[in-house]
């Protein structure tokens, strides 16, 4: 009798054992690793959905100018039934880290059209702080419960309220809580801003996307400002598409003619090589005008330059590569 107590008791630890095993392979994120961009969105409700949108090297090593769908999310079944119905009053980030305390953040766009201020760089035990804030981002999505039946391997469905949830483990912490915090946001006041970007009530009428940009920021023991790669563009149909080093459009800003010489402002885009050229005749091929000034390298700055000239007509035009 014992001997069979024993073996009963034994397939019943066996049973135990295997709906561990099952339950451990409902886990998300299953993939995720370092530098992969998380995607995620709230909309102050009881739930967030956390997406890995890839690595950040698959969206940076994109052409310029290239549009890259983030296609690991479902709007329809993941976002929409769970967040909000009609996209409207989703306040949305991305954002990854590297090994080296590399950050990459987003900043909202206050106009559509008109690039964000950057982020600073800072040392790198500080963005080391802000890493680790965001690893808890991705600790608690993988460890989530919340939705299994629409959770996937690449989104995953989260209550807002992690803390003491039996829905949570490996220490991880919902978004919500994570990017909130003790200190009200800003991953729990380790980072210099908000990464947020909500979306309007008239998002679903007014047509329109928004937009944020992606800034790098590198350790640095000084000062400097985060570098641009690109823009997060979130539509009313709840996709989310990322435009890869966007060239912008050069713009002559100003003229100014004092004897001989013209003074001509101007701006360029982010990226790409930007000529200034001249001339006096409009019917000879453009490959032909003067170069008066070149960049190899766009900032959206704008310039000064100078082009002495006896010629009674002179034509300026700006031309772009990426």
């Amino acid at each position: 009798m014992k001997k069979k107590n024993k073996i009963a008791v034994l397939a019943a630890l066996a049973g135990c054992l295997a709906g561990s095993g099952m339950a451990a392979s409902l886990d998300t994120l299953v993939n995720y690793q370092t530098g992969d961009v998380l995607l995620c969105f709230n909309a102050g409700g009881a739930y967030n959905l956390v997406v890995d949108a890839g690595n950040i090297s698959t969206l940076t090593n994109q052409a310029p100018n290239s549009r890259y769908a983030i296609s690991t999310y479902s709007p329809s079944t993941q976002l929409g039934p769970n967040i909000s119905s009609d996209f409207s009053g989703i306040s949305w980030s991305a954002f990854t880290w590297l090994g080296d305390n590399t950050l990459f953040v987003t900043q909202a766009r206050t106009s559509l059209n008109t690039e964000s201020s950057p982020w600073l760089d800072a040392s790198s035990d500080s963005q080391n702080n802000v890493a680790l804030r965001m690893g808890l981002v991705q600790e608690g999505a993988a460890g989530s419960r919340t939705y299994k039946s629409v959770n996937t391997d690449t989104a995953v469905v989260e209550q807002s309220a992690s803390k003491n949830s039996a829905n949570y483990r490996n220490g991880g912490l919902s978004y919500n809580d994570a990017l909130t915090g003790s200190y009200g946001g800003n991953f729990n006041g380790t980072f210099q801003g908000d990464p947020e970007n909500t979306t309007p009530s008239t998002f679903a009428t007014d047509g329109l996307v928004v937009r944020s940009d992606l800034y790098q920021m590198t350790p640095t023991g000084g000062y400097a400002k985060g570098k641009l790669l690109g823009y997060f563009e979130f539509a009313p149909d709840g996709s989310t598409t990322y435009v890869n080093q966007p060239t912008g459009v050069p713009v002559i800003t100003g003229f100014k003619r004092v004897g001989t010489t013209n003074t001509i402002n101007y701006t360029t885009g982010t990226y790409g090589t930007f000529t200034l050229r001249a001339s006096s005749d409009l019917t000879v091929p453009l490959a032909s005008w003067t170069t008066i000034a070149t960049l190899s390298s766009g900032d959206t700055a704008t310039h000064v330059t100078t082009d002495t000239t006896t010629a009674v007509n002179r034509y300026y035009i700006i031309t772009g590569t990426p």
